[in-house]
């Protein structure tokens, strides 16, 4: 028989030498049971209190086994074929991050406070800025370096824009308004 029920608490456990989560659960009608949690191999995910499970009859007196688990506080945006997983703050259950690997060969990492986009045809995004498959960044604010000591700068740590090295660059004294030599 397969039964949804509660989430009361979720522990981490040895039995018998093996790593285990147990899952104690309301089955409803004042009757709980502690079952053991169940997932895809590589998938460590520890479920919240608010969330319900789908729990299995098992081989064993009265044994259940945890087989699925559905998130009742977070609308579900992945489409067919899609695979996306995430994190979530333990107080409020909202999620916090997720990793979105989409069926067009795409994916999105992404949190509040930025994303990394890999596109289908290799173009990677960061925050805005742009890295194609050759090497080429394009970036829409611009690309600033601290300020440094231009003598104490070694020529491989330097910035070239196409053939010219910035650091220790000067130009001539030219003449007024604005103009200036040629580069030394």
């Amino acid at each position: 028989m397969v039964t949804i029920a509660k989430i009361l608490s979720f522990v981490r456990a040895v039995t018998n030498g093996a790593k285990i989560s147990n899952v104690k659960i309301d089955l409803g009608g004042g009757e709980n049971k502690t079952a053991q949690h169940f997932s895809a191999p590589g998938d460590d995910s520890f479920p919240l209190i608010t969330d319900y499970v789908l729990a299995a009859d098992v081989p064993r007196n009265g044994g259940k086994a945890i087989v699925g688990y559905v998130d009742p506080i977070n609308d579900p945006v992945a489409q067919e074929g899609d695979k996306r997983i995430y994190a979530r703050d333990p107080a409020t259950g909202v999620a916090v991050v997720s990793f979105w690997l989409k069926n067009d060969g795409s994916g999105i990492m992404s949190n509040a406070a930025g994303s990394i986009e890999l596109q289908a045809g290799g173009t990677v995004v960061i925050n805005g800025v742009t890295i194609d498959t050759t090497g080429n960044i394009t970036t829409p604010a611009g690309i600033t370096a601290d300020t440094v000591n231009a003598d104490a700068i070694e020529a491989d740590t330097s910035l070239k824009v196409l053939t010219l090295e910035l650091a220790g660059h000067t130009h001539l004294a030219g003449t007024p308004p604005g103009n200036t030599g040629p580069n030394q």
